[in-house]
């Protein structure tokens, strides 16, 4: 399966490193080299506190809950609902940070002693966020006040119509706000107000936070306070880095601790998501987090329902937790085979009409396609071809749709540029949603090509790609990998660090798996390594050839029991 040329075009960009500084930052940390070197390339330098606090991240640096902008006054709401013994109902968000942070709130006011509803929308009914709708259905409840989680900054109607009927709103969120703010109770949002400078929460986090403000505001002793909130930890972990908030401050902070919670967590939920996926006996780190729990997490409201996954983060009781991981589990599934088979069909028209020269953006629409996975096709295809992608689903007479673009191509642009063809759309540069008659789905097409093809051609979509230390064969060991270790959790603003080695040796056979993945096996001073490359198919030939300079990330790989040192394939080429 040939890959269009753009996908193969890489520059491996090395940074700078200073060997005394690398040396020194070894010393004072009790580095392994290659770690101090990429340390040093990543602009670290000795003596400076702030590197303690990285490669250590204590829950004693955790801020107090006032120094969040409105805190005082969403405390003071909430515990006024739990005094006057009204109806909260909790809002949340159908995503893995949604149902996470959801899931801390409705805890924290359980703990309190409050009996709160709460609402997950529906991807497809619903549609992000609130509606006035829901809040009409809250109110017939007799809810008196309605606590929003990782939404609500942006619900200027609902909010409007819960004040008129007499619904309080408060909000907790961490999304950007529009020109205007809603007329809530209260809000607390690091992204409005004065700035938060301990880190870009995302929503579990804030739930974590607003959930300390209220222990603290209902006098709980210091040691029940502690108790519960270490509890929770995992929660803001699994939402922290599902959300891919960058990792400092607080985040890192949550996310270092909150992984070794997970994995030594006591809530049933977690214990048999872990068994039921399998995941057991691996170390506790994001790609745990971020490729084993949260896509089965995210699979109940890619689907359809995310009550599942609320429900099973909830559920105290080791029976009922099990049957909901193994509806998660079976719902994941699901979502990978419709994943693949969408895929399949756009990676075919894709190449049918880049052969024939006619795109500069890829539009690929089909009947029927599930709502819950065009986004991560159209992500996949941007892996694939190197080009902007839209994916569209027709029903009936209206297809619906995500559009997914590359750096340096504005796709919200695009689709404003040819806006009287759709009926709605939004989202940002590099990724939007959008609807359109079917009618006018070849005359887009044309329109959408036509705006792109003078800006394609002027962008150079030359991949650079990050070298964060070069090594040499004799370095690669267990002692290397868990060493790297130590500058997790890895994710925004601290990538797992990718590493270049020179004139390894192609051993055996380099198989293609599912026409999309290669695997093989190179020798490099004396020892032999497997690696895994994926979606890295086309690269294939690069192995039949001599010797090859790779680009990897060092890796575990579990299989029956027994656990082998192997390389992540980023990108490899010809020894040079």
């Amino acid at each position: 399966m040939p890959a269009p040329a753009a996908a193969t075009l890489s520059q491996w960009r090395v940074p700078e490193f200073d060997l005394t500084t690398a040396q020194m930052l070894a010393t004072e940390h009790s580095l392994h080299p290659v770690v101090a070197r990429i340390l040093s390339a990543r602009g670290w330098a000795p003596g400076d506190d702030r590197l303690g606090l990285f490669l250590n991240p204590s829950l004693k640096d955790l801020r107090p809950p006032d120094d969040l902008s409105g805190m005082d006054s969403v405390v003071e709401r909430i515990l006024r609902a739990r005094r006057d013994g009204e109806h909260v109902c909790v809002y949340g968000d159908y995503d893995v940070d949604g149902v996470s942070s959801t899931a801390i709130m409705v805890s924290v006011l359980r703990f309190l002693g409050m009996t709160p509803s709460y609402i997950i929308p529906n991807r497809f009914s619903d549609g992000y966020g609130m509606t006035v709708e829901r809040v009409d259905e809250i109110a017939q409840s007799g809810a008196k006040l309605i606590v929003t989680v990782d939404n609500g900054v942006t619900a200027i109607d609902p909010i409007c119509r819960a004040n008129e009927l007499g619904v309080d709103v408060v909000i907790t969120d961490h999304h950007l706000a529009g020109d205007t703010l809603p007329d809530s109770a209260a809000m607390v949002n690091p992204n409005c107000g004065e700035p938060y400078e301990f880190g870009r929460l995302c929503g579990a986090g804030v739930a974590f936070k607003v959930a300390h403000g209220l222990l603290k505001g209902a006098d709980v002793s210091t040691e029940d306070s502690r108790a519960f909130l270490f509890r929770q930890l995992d929660l803001a972990a699994l939402g922290t880095i599902a959300d891919v908030v960058p990792l400092e401050g607080e985040n890192r902070i949550f996310a270092s601790h909150g992984m070794r919670r997970i994995v030594e967590s006591d809530r049933p939920g977690l214990q048999a998501l872990i068994e039921v996926a399998r995941l057991g006996g691996r170390s506790p780190n994001t790609d745990f987090v971020g490729f084993g729990l949260g896509p089965r997490l995210n699979a109940a409201g890619r689907t359809g329902d995310a009550d599942a996954a609320l429900d099973l983060l909830l559920c105290e009781d080791p029976s009922e937790a099990r049957e909901l991981a193994e509806k998660l589990e079976h719902l994941n599934q699901h979502r990978r085979t419709l994943e693949n088979q969408i895929l399949k069909s756009c990676e075919n028209a894709a190449e049918e009409s880049i052969a024939a020269g006619h795109e500069h953006l890829l539009v690929v629409a089909g009947q029927d396609w599930h709502l819950g996975v065009v986004g991560i096709v159209a992500s996949r295809l941007v892996d694939r071809f190197g080009l902007p992608s839209i994916v569209l689903s027709v029903d009936n007479e209206t297809a619906r749709g995500s559009a997914r673009s590359i750096p340096g191509f504005d796709i919200r642009a695009a689709l404003q540029a040819c806006d009287e063809r759709l009926i709605t759309y939004g989202g940002h540069s590099a990724a939007a949603g959008l609807s359109i008659s079917s009618t006018h789905l070849d005359e887009f097409r044309g329109a959408i090509n036509s705006h792109a093809s003078p800006l394609m051609a002027d962008l150079d979509r030359t991949a650079i790609i990050t070298v964060d230390a070069d090594v040499e064969g004799s370095e690669i060991d267990w002692n290397l990998h868990r060493n790297l270790e130590r500058l997790e959790p890895f994710g925004e603003g601290n990538p797992k660090p990718s590493l270049r080695l020179r004139g390894a040796r192609p051993v055996g056979e380099h198989r293609v798996l599912k026409e999309r993945h290669l695997k093989g096996a190179i020798s490099t001073g004396g020892k032999t390594f497997n690696y895994i490359g994926f979606g890295l198919a086309h690269l294939k030939s690069v192995f039949d050839g001599g010797p090859v300079d790779l680009l990897f990330r060092t890796s575990e790989n579990h299989f029956r029991g027994k656990t082998t040192l192997e390389f992540e394939l980023i990108d490899a080429k010809p020894a040079s």
